[in-house]
């Protein structure tokens, strides 16, 4: 029987400090897509009605019983219009449904990560932090003026993915007569375009050091890229660090020390269709392309086996977690109360 861990509503003192009675029921109603009826509840403390259903990610959605299907289709490099069409979606309800989605997904991928670093905190463990970042890129709306750097960092041995933050660049390469035309009139309708890698690079590796935070020995993988000793060094100062650097032009196959995410970054392209080169799947808005990757980096993380040949998930292997997710766990609780947000790992009738 499900027995609701809170108020729902963020200005009730039982949103923060629920009792075991502080609410009543209140009977329940049916919804056309669910067979089964939904039981409402009443606060004693703010006398506000709320459902089952208000703790649900689902809340308010229309044919949430498609959810699933739109995950799936979406980390495995279909693109919206196309998703649309196998799931009798306009394109405008795909694209809602699926931000949502994603939102709800990239909540629950940081809740998670946040109780692993309170974990972490609590009992230390003494295995070291292991780290492999590096950058591709992509592009929003146009290719030759609207470039975007996307740092990727990992753990190598159970590719849990910490961070994958895309952030726009200036524009670079072959400049013909037509590409300095066209990035003069950008510039002339929204200014010089900014460089933000940088920012991305120490978040993204701060992503890592939050995630493990009594990690006291740090070894992080790169290429040679002058900047990035600068960006570990200030992201893991105090801890006992060990960068090891590899050139880029040397070979990427399997053995090679960047192997593992040189990897990540081809399957991020196989499964995310507006990373692909030369697709008409382009993101429009790099706040968009952020949603997608965070959405992807949750499935990923704790539902998805590492390898086709694998039973656990990342975050198994990393020791984040002791099972995979189910689908319904992911699609499952809001996440967007933070650290009061139930945990998929915990049934909910049993949070007070």
């Amino acid at each position: 029987m499900f027995h609701p861990p809170r108020c729902p509503f963020v200005d009730c003192d039982r949103h923060r400090h629920p009792e075991p009675s502080f609410y009543t029921r209140h009977g329940y109603y049916r919804a056309q897509c669910r067979a089964h009826p939904i039981p409402r509840f009443r606060c004693r403390a703010c006398e506000r009605t709320f459902s089952r259903q208000t703790f649900h990610s689902s809340y308010r959605d229309q044919k949430p019983h498609l959810n699933s299907s739109v995950l799936n289709l979406l980390c495995s490099g279909i693109g919206f219009r196309q998703t649309a069409r196998v799931l009798k979606l306009t394109p405008n309800n795909l694209v809602a449904k699926a931000r949502k989605i994603s939102r709800h997904v990239a909540r629950l991928d940081q809740n998670l990560k946040d109780r692993v670093a309170l974990l972490d905190e609590a009992a230390p463990s003494v295995a070291p932090l292991e780290l492999q970042m590096d950058e591709f890129e992509t592009y929003e709306s146009r290719r030759n003026t609207r470039p975007i750097s996307i740092p990727v960092v990992i753990d190598p041995v159970s590719r849990f993915r910490f961070a994958a933050i895309p952030a726009p660049i200036r524009p670079r390469g072959t400049m013909t007569i037509a590409r300095i035309a066209a990035i003069a009139e950008e510039e002339r309708r929204y200014g010089p375009r900014q460089d933000l890698s940088a920012e991305a690079c120490i978040a993204a590796f701060q992503a890592a050091a939050d995630t493990r935070p009594a990690a006291s020995t740090v070894i992080v993988g790169t290429d040679c890229k002058t900047t990035y000793p600068g960006f570990i060094a200030k992201v893991f100062s105090g801890r006992k660090v060990y960068h090891q650097q590899t050139a880029s032009v040397r070979s990427r196959g399997a053995g090679t020390p960047l192997f593992a995410i040189n990897h990540t970054e081809a399957i991020l392209r196989d499964h995310v269709g507006r990373l692909r080169r030369n697709s008409w799947l382009v993101s429009k808005k790099q706040q968009y392309l952020d949603l997608h990757l965070r959405l992807i980096n949750g499935f990923r993380n704790w539902l998805r086996p590492r390898f086709n040949t694998d039973t656990r998930t990342p975050a198994q292997i990393a020791g984040f977690a002791t099972r995979p997710l189910k689908m319904a766990e992911l699609l499952g609780w809001r996440q967007d109360w933070a650290a009061l947000s139930p945990s998929p790992f915990t049934p909910i009738c049993a949070l007070h």
